[in-house]
């Protein structure tokens, strides 16, 4: 951790312990470090805990990589293909304008109570990110380019797979890593009020009913550090897939 991150989250630290210590904040808002710490103890080193932790994150993984293989694939070709855009983008813009937990009992109907319609919910929110990303990485790809790839007589493949896409990789990883939080918060919101015996929304939700708010701060902490790993994650395959856009 570098010397300034050290700085900051020691800061963060040092004024929830004074808070605390002060007694200017009721613990039932702002708990003691050592109850959240023994509420992530007891989460993370419990059989059900860790079932709650495993649950979220299969249905944020899966959710996210079914939209990843949807999204990308159709956002390509409606970027190359601007008509065929223009002629459905009306439905493009409705429905990523339409918040997800509004069409909750939409996706009850079509995919019952179980994982298929957390899934689902997750999937729609990311791929909408993921689709207008990628059409408009499509459309930022030099035209100058691919004119001098066609004069040196190159494919329509071939200029598709060695300039267009990877001039939208940049594009792409952008909506990756907004979608991945998109995702993960549509999971937690579906574990919250869709009937569910495991996932960390669930047991947030479990928690604040009972005014146990370490509980509740443990359930959040574990949530940030999935959706943090994760976009850490996204972040060094972009660097590794993309290292000509210089990254720091």
């Amino acid at each position: 951790m570098k010397s300034y991150k050290l700085i900051t989250f020691s800061l963060f630290i040092l004024t929830w312990i004074t808070l605390v210590e002060a007694q200017l904040v009721k613990p039932i808002f702002l708990p003691s470090l050592i109850d959240v710490l023994l509420s992530l103890k007891s989460m993370l080193f419990s059989i059900e805990g860790l079932k709650d932790v495993l649950f979220t994150l299969k249905r944020t993984v899966i959710g996210f990589f079914i939209a990843l293989v949807i999204a990308v694939p159709l956002g390509v070709s409606l970027g190359l293909f601007r008509r065929l855009y223009d002629s459905i983008e009306w439905f493009i813009d409705f429905f990523r304008s339409v918040p997800v937990t509004a069409m909750f009992p939409l996706f009850l109907v079509f995919f019952g109570f179980g994982d298929a319609s957390k899934i689902a919910m997750s999937a729609w929110a990311c791929g909408f990110i993921l689709l207008v990303n990628t059409v408009h990485g499509v459309w930022s790809a030099k035209k100058n380019r691919r004119i001098m790839a066609q004069t040196k007589r190159a494919t329509s493949f071939q200029i598709l797979t060695k300039i267009t896409l990877f001039e939208t990789l940049p594009f792409i990883f952008a909506g990756m890593r907004i979608g991945i939080s998109w995702n993960l918060i549509v999971v937690i919101v579906a574990e919250m009020f869709i009937g569910t015996s495991h996932g960390l929304g669930h047991r947030i939700y479990d928690a604040s009913i009972v005014f146990d708010t370490p509980g509740v701060i443990a359930g959040i902490v574990i949530i940030g550090l999935i959706g943090f790993f994760i976009n850490r994650i996204i972040l060094k395959l972009e660097r590794k897939l993309i290292h000509w856009e210089g990254h720091t």
